[in-house]
């Protein structure tokens, strides 16, 4: 029996938080293999520096579509295992701007074969399934953009 399938729709969002932490955990265990001292949940912020080298807490977070606080809490743990540094903006000093450090760009391109190998295991693993979750995903994302769930349950209750 699995409590969370019986109870199907109503369940939605208790599913969805399992299938991240079994994918959270999955790629882990990747990173463990390799003896790597990283985390599924640093991925887009570090991913992001990368690719932009240098960016302000506020950008991160809109790009990520994240949290403030959940940028924050992620740099903090980057920036605790000296894989990037935080500096006060040049524009504007109450701002923090974050970058890798030295050890976080020594750490990339290792990371980025890990990448590389976490994106063909999974997309194999979506493109052969009856259903593309990824396609899904983004058909649901989009929907919440059009309307919030609470105004999705309002007007089912013709509530104003």
């Amino acid at each position: 029996m699995d409590l969370l399938i019986d109870l199907g729709a109503l369940a939605f969002a208790s599913r969805m938080k399992r299938m991240s932490e079994i994918g959270m955990q999955s790629v882990a265990d990747v990173y463990q293999y390799y003896g790597v001292d990283f985390e599924a949940k640093y991925f887009p912020l570090f991913f992001y520096l990368s690719q932009k080298g240098e960016a302000s807490i506020m950008e991160i977070a809109e790009i990520l579509k994240v949290t403030h606080p959940g940028v924050i809490q992620i740099a903090k743990e980057l920036e605790k295992k000296g894989l990037i540094i935080s500096k006060k903006s040049a524009e504007d000093a109450r701002k923090r701007n974050l970058k890798l450090s030295k050890k976080g760009k020594m750490l990339l391109p290792k990371l980025q074969k890990i990448w590389a190998d976490v994106k063909e295991v999974n997309t194999n693993l979506f493109e052969t399934r009856k259903h593309n979750i990824l396609l899904a995903l983004q058909e649901l994302e989009d929907a919440w953009a059009e309307k919030s769930y609470l105004e999705r349950f309002k007007e089912f209750h013709k509530i104003v």
